[in-house]
């Protein structure tokens, strides 16, 4: 009785011890290996977070304790960031192009007095040109296409025209300072009347028929 007494409390401190051994030290109860079976050389596991790998030991096949497994880490996944759309401009209202004003179409001046009346004659001059008291030579062209000097002037407000032609001897005349005058053979005539007032010529210079209207002076040629 006292002998299986013994065996039993040897027992039971020998569990105790390994309990306790166990709380105080777990690489001990990890040295154990694991309680699968092993079956086969290199066969692996991985228990209490060690690798075991069955080897063999004086014939029996017993697990080896390896490294210890790190515990894996998760990895956060990157949050895609959010593409910034891109903010639509506001398209340009077009800037309305102002239709230039056309200018006004100058108006053309007034039509030469020549040709308002021609049934009056060939014109000479503008009425503006022959003050009173005045003479003076004007060209023309005449109703044959021919441009000549006619003498007009103005006295009392009546307009007279004569032929630049001396009666002498056919020298065109000049108006001089006081009459007309012939360079050529110094000839003179009154510039009012036509009248040869000295030198070689008798007769008078060939006189027209003036008009004035409109603003010009018309001779019948």
């Amino acid at each position: 009785m006292s002998s299986k007494s013994g065996t039993s409390r040897r027992t039971v401190v020998k569990g105790a011890l390994l309990s306790f051994a166990t709380l105080l030290f777990p690489f001990v109860a990890q040295a154990a290996g694991p309680s699968l079976k092993a079956t086969r050389v290199g066969q692996k596991i991985v228990w209490r977070g060690y690798v075991y790998t069955v080897v063999s030991s004086k014939g029996k096949l017993v697990w080896k304790q390896g490294a210890k497994v790190a515990a894996a880490t998760a990895v956060a996944t990157p949050t895609a960031s959010a593409m910034p759309t891109p903010a639509v401009s506001a398209t340009p209202t077009p800037t309305s192009t102002t239709t230039p004003t056309p200018s006004a179409t100058p108006t053309p001046s007034a039509t030469p007095v020549s040709t308002l009346r021609p049934e009056l004659g060939v014109f000479i001059a503008a009425s503006s040109k022959l003050k009173e008291g005045d003479f003076a030579i004007f060209s023309a062209r005449n109703s044959k296409g021919q441009t000549l000097d006619y003498a007009l002037s103005r006295k009392g407000g009546v307009v007279r025209a004569f032929s630049t032609e001396c009666t002498h001897a056919g020298c065109v005349v000049q108006a001089n300072r006081v009459d007309l005058w012939c360079p050529c053979h110094s000839s003179y005539f009154d510039a009012y009347t036509g009248k040869a007032t000295g030198g070689p010529a008798i007769n008078p210079l060939t006189t027209y028929v003036a008009t004035e209207a409109d603003g010009g002076i018309y001779i019948k040629i």
